[in-house]
C-alpha cells in the first residue's frame, strides 16, 4: 500500500513476485547487497533544506526493479491466470524482477550509473545522499530503493532534476515532500521544516490493538524484578503467546 500524510491509503498495489529463495548462489545470483540511505541521512538532508532554504520534492520510480536487466538466466513458474504454452512451459526473465536475490542490487547498480550520469556525486559518509551543484543552483538527492527525497535551490532546479530522472525511467511525482519512510514532512513558505512520525505512531497502536491504552512513562513498573520463573510453564501458555506479535511489534518501534 501506498499512504497519505494523513494516515489514509492513497493506493493499492499488486504485483509479481518471483520465488527468490529457490535461486542458488553461483549458478542464478551472486550480489545481493544494496544500499540504501540512513535514517539519519534523511533527516539531515531536511536540517539542510531548512537551514538553506531549499525546496524540497519527492517521486517514487514505477516498478522500478524493471528497470534492471537479468545477467543470469533466471526461469519462474507462470504466475497462476497468467499461462500461456501450458503448464509445462516457464518464463525467462529478461528484466530483474521483485523476489529475485539479485533484483535490489542490480537496481541500485543501475541507479548509481543513471545519476552519475546526470552529474551527481555520491557523499563519502551515505552513498545513498547525492549532490550536484551547477553554477548557484544546488540539489540534494536522498534514495531509499525507488523512494526519492530530492531538495534544491531553485524551482528551475528542481524541474531539471525530476525531468532528467523521467527521461530515464517512469516515474510518479509526488509534488512536495509529503510522507517518506513513515515520516511526514511539512514545509512552509519561508523553507522552514517540521518532521513528524505521529501519523506513523497511531498506525501502529491500531495494528497492535493499543490504541485506547493509557500512556505511561514506563512500559513496566517501576522495580520490578523478572527471574527464570517468569518464563512460560507449560504447552498452554506457549501456544497463546505465539498470538501475541512481539517481534512485530519490537521491531515497528526500533524503525521509530
Amino acid at each position: 500500500m501506498k499512504w497519505r500524510d494523513d494516515g489514509t491509503v492513497d493506493r493499492q498495489k499488486a504485483r509479481t513476485v518471483a520465488k527468490g529463495f529457490t535461486q542458488v548462489l553461483g549458478e542464478d545470483y551472486d550480489e545481493t547487497y544494496a544500499l540504501v540511505a540512513r535514517l539519519e541521512s534523511v533527516r539531515l538532508v531536511c536540517a539542510i533544506a531548512a537551514s538553506r532554504r531549499l525546496r524540497l520534492w519527492q517521486i517514487d520510480f514505477v516498478s522500478a526493479f524493471l528497470n534492471s536487466e537479468s545477467v543470469f538466466d533466471i526461469y519462474m513458474e507462470q504466475p497462476r491466470g497468467f499461462e500461456e504454452g501450458g503448464d509445462d512451459l516457464v518464463w525467462k526473465l529478461r528484466q530483474t524482477l521483485y523476489g529475485t536475490m539479485q533484483g535490489a542490487h542490480d537496481w541500485a547498480k543501475n541507479l548509481d550509473r543513471t545519476f552519475e550520469g546526470h552529474g551527481y556525486y555520491r557523499s563519502r559518509a551515505d552513498p545513498q545522499i547525492r549532490s550536484r551543484v551547477t553554477e548557484n543552483e544546488l540539489t540534494l538527492t536522498s534514495t531509499w530503493t525507488d523512494d526519492v527525497l530530492g531538495a534544491s535551490s531553485t524551482l528551475e532546479g528542481k524541474i531539471l532534476a525530476k525531468e532528467q530522472l523521467r527521461s530515464s525511467y517512469e516515474i510518479k511525482d509526488i509534488g512536495e515532500a509529503k510522507l517518506i519512510l513513515g515520516i511526514k514532512i511539512s514545509q512552509s513558505k519561508n523553507r522552514d521544516v517540521v518532521i513528524s512520525q505521529r501519523v506513523y505512531a497511531k498506525q501502529l497502536l491500531k495494528r497492535f490493538n493499543i490504541h485506547s491504552c493509557s500512556p505511561l512513562t514506563t512500559p513496566l513498573p517501576y522495580g520490578l524484578s523478572l527471574s527464570m520463573e517468569d518464563c512460560l510453564a507449560n504447552t498452554s501458555e506457549i501456544e497463546e503467546m505465539r498470538k501475541v506479535p512481539y517481534c512485530k511489534a519490537l521491531g515497528s518501534l526500533m524503525w521509530m
